[in-house]
């Protein structure tokens, strides 16, 4: 269009000249019109309903709904067998994970003597699991006295460390106090190895153990309530 607006007409210059002058003042006029027109839109247009209501400072109102989830693995192991175990965690928009505990239980209700209880030793393998929590590797002695002969825990954060009620702030922002509930997401999983301690000659008194590995997942929901 603006091409043919500056197209000359060689029969009659000084009209074509004239023409073009008049011309160009249309699209100067025009362009001006145009950027009013747009200075005057921007002012109107209201930021707020443009972001959003997640995005309007308020007071708010939570709820909090703690719960537990576990998962439970057994095997009967011999001398240096191991056995392995995994849980899938997963978590929905609401919800948040305080802690990861895997309890394993092995009592050597057939220990030949004093002195020669059987062990597990544990090797958990966290490379799946979003957050990069601290990989372990611990021993423990099977005991006929105690629940759990060994205990790993892995803490994220607690529903107690917010408060109930927010002021003065966005859904994003109080959303965002949970962030370090939202890690630890993933595939937990963990290699159980026996070592049967017994005397020599007498490996018949003490051939083995029933290992059971125990997942639990400590949840929260919160709901988010404005005031």
């Amino acid at each position: 269009m603006i091409n043919r607006l500056f197209r000359l007409n060689g029969s009659d210059s000084g009209g074509s000249v004239l023409k073009n002058e008049r011309r160009m003042s249309v699209f100067v006029g025009l362009m001006i019109l145009i950027i009013i027109f747009d200075a005057i839109a921007l002012k109107s247009i209201d930021i707020d309903r443009l972001t959003g209501s997640d995005e309007e400072s308020m007071d708010w109102e939570l709820t909090f709904t703690s719960y537990l989830e576990s998962e439970t693995t057994s095997e009967d192991l011999s001398a240096n067998q191991a056995m392995s175990t995994s849980i899938q965690v997963e978590l929905s928009e609401n919800e948040y994970l305080e802690s990861v505990v895997l309890r394993i239980q092995c009592s050597d209700e057939d220990e030949p003597g004093e002195g020669f209880s059987d062990e597990v030793t544990v090797t958990t393998d966290l490379s799946m699991v979003d957050g990069g929590p601290e990989a372990k590797q611990e021993t423990g002695s099977c005991s006929e006295q105690s629940a759990d002969d060994l205990v790993m825990t892995w803490t994220f954060m607690s529903a107690a460390s917010v408060d109930a009620q927010q002021t003065g702030m966005t859904e994003n922002e109080v959303r965002s106090l949970f962030a370090e509930g939202k890690t630890g997401t993933g595939m937990w999983s963990a290699d159980i190895e026996l070592q049967v301690n017994t005397p020599g000659g007498l490996g018949a008194l003490d051939s083995g153990e029933r290992v059971t590995a125990i997942w639990e997942l400590q949840i929260f929901e919160v709901e988010f309530n404005e005031m």
